[in-house]
């Protein structure tokens, strides 16, 4: 499905009926095109529009060329299967002087709501580049929300790690603490995995910024700052220049955060395995005190419950009154030593 949109205009441009592009068109968004759509967008663009195949490529030299007056560029973007699970899908950029394509293969909820909404308040910059330039800055948008969110999972996480604490009652609380472990569990992993998508999302627009055109800095030890001479300088204006730019420190800023969020993953993994390891241990300890308690009772049982004839507890009257006392006192009396010790 081709989706067409230009810059000024709010909302998408109506298709027309001929094989042609409307002109006023310098974005066209193309999900899952059929044949017939890649060849129609080909045509307008002058160049081959790759495939899936091609925009899967992580090779740099796949992800970033050019092809006379045409670049090409891709990138991951992250979205969940059936299961809502974190996955990612590419994304390909073509673009020209003229108009800039942007081709996928799986629905991107987020992608295109974003979409609408700058095309809705017409912030859509005109030409190929200047309509890259606005995708990008949708993009990092997109990815600065999805870390947020991420943000407060964890820190929802971690509040219930550490303060609320995963189970009180004493019956059912190593089956309540283990089930609470098992999802916090998972519910970590997937906002990891999710992080560590974004990180490969951001990784690929930092490639894009410079191979467009980006600062780099001051010329000569003077103040002004210098620039690359990016595939599309030729096309570059100060009002790009500046939000290129712009979109460069953004993405800076959110790697940065990314890398504080992998790193607050690995705490909070390390938490739980850690906690995982304490209930382990209270099983084990357990078991070991039980363990312990009945070797008295097991020891004076097996005694008294030898068949000498020359026993003289056969013969007492409350020989039997006084096996049962000992066995209950050599159970009671060390289970009392275990709790004064604090070791149950």
């Amino acid at each position: 499905m081709l989706t067409f949109f230009g810059s000024g205009t709010k909302g998408a441009i109506a298709d027309t009926a001929d094989a042609a592009i409307p002109a006023s068109v310098n974005w066209v968004d193309a999900f899952d095109p059929t044949p017939d759509e890649l060849q129609r967008l080909a045509t307008a663009m002058g160049v081959r529009i790759p495939s899936l195949a091609d925009l899967s490529e992580i090779e740099a030299s796949s992800r970033l060329s050019s092809d006379g007056e045409c670049l090409f560029m891709s990138m991951p973007a992250s979205t969940r299967d059936a299961d809502d699970f974190p996955r990612t899908t590419p994304i390909g950029f073509v673009l020209n002087r003229e108009r800039l394509a942007t081709i996928r293969y799986a629905h991107l909820s987020s992608f295109e709501q974003l979409a609408r909404q700058i095309c809705g308040k017409g912030e859509l910059a005109g030409g190929g580049l200047g309509a890259t330039v606005s995708v990008m800055e949708m993009l990092i948008d997109q990815l600065a929300d999805v870390l947020e969110r991420t943000a407060d999972e964890l820190d929802s996480m971690s509040r219930q790690i550490f303060t609320n604490g995963l189970g009180h009652d004493r019956s059912p609380r190593q089956r309540r603490t283990n089930a609470v472990l098992a999802k916090l569990l998972r519910q970590v992993g997937r906002s990891g995995d999710l992080a560590s998508k974004v990180s490969e999302s951001l990784l690929a627009l930092s490639r894009m910024v410079p191979f467009l055109g980006a600062k780099t800095g001051a010329k000569n030890g003077s103040k002004t700052a210098g620039r690359v001479a990016g595939e599309a300088e030729g096309w570059m204006t100060p009002d790009l220049a500046a939000r290129l730019d712009t979109v460069s420190q953004d993405i800076r800023s959110l790697r940065d955060y990314e890398e504080h969020l992998a790193a607050k993953t690995q705490f909070l993994l390390d938490a739980l395995l850690g906690l995982a390891n304490i209930e382990q241990n209270n099983v084990f300890r357990v078991l070991t005190v039980v363990s312990v308690i009945g070797i008295p009772p097991t020891f004076f049982a097996s005694l008294y419950g030898m068949n000498f004839k020359s026993m003289p507890e056969l013969d007492w009257h409350y020989g039997y009154a006084y096996g049962l006392t000992v066995i209950a006192l050599s159970a009671l009396l060390p289970t009392i030593w275990f709790k004064v010790k604090g070791w149950w």
